[in-house]
């Protein structure tokens, strides 16, 4: 099984990913409609791409059943026929990695575009990649090891 994973020391902001998942998934270049979301930190040089990391607690959430995880590539899927914009899902994701589309107001939870990401794909530097399992966790042990450091410490977004 396979995973997305973010090297950020590549990751340079230019939001390829964002178009590329839009366009992917609705023909159209709108970072508002992306799976993946750039957040450049104000406080650091650094660049996060913030995507779904497939832990399925939108799963249990969605009241109608309208989230399901693909047995063969092991995504959370969201069936948008019968998803009622509900947001439940939105505010049981810890990372920030579930939004609302804005203009229907359906779930925009990260698919893996079946098992070939197109963020991977359009990312020029590197900094997102699909990796087995195994080989994914070590990515994960060092971001999760420079939030131990506070390198990437949480704060409450700046208004615009």
């Amino acid at each position: 099984m396979k995973t997305l994973v973010v090297n950020l020391d590549k990751c340079t902001g230019c939001r390829l990913c964002e178009l590329a998942c839009s366009y992917r998934h609705f023909k159209l270049m709108n970072p508002k409609k992306s799976r993946i979301r750039v957040v450049r930190l104000p406080h650091e040089p650094s660049d996060m791409p913030i995507y779904c990391l497939q832990c399925g607690l939108c799963i249990e959430a969605c009241p109608v059943k309208a989230i399901s995880r693909n047995p063969k590539t092991g995504a959370v899927e969201v069936d948008i026929d019968k998803c009622v914009g509900c947001g439940f899902c939105v505010h049981v994701c810890p990372y920030g990695a579930a939004s609302l589309d804005p203009e229907t107001g359906k779930a925009l939870i990260c698919d893996l575009c079946g098992g070939d990401p197109e963020c991977v794909k359009a990312c020029q530097e590197g900094a997102l990649l699909y990796l087995e399992a195994d080989r994914a966790a070590e990515y994960k042990r060092m971001l999760f090891s420079r939030l131990g450091r506070r390198e990437l410490a949480p704060l409450a977004p700046e208004e615009r």
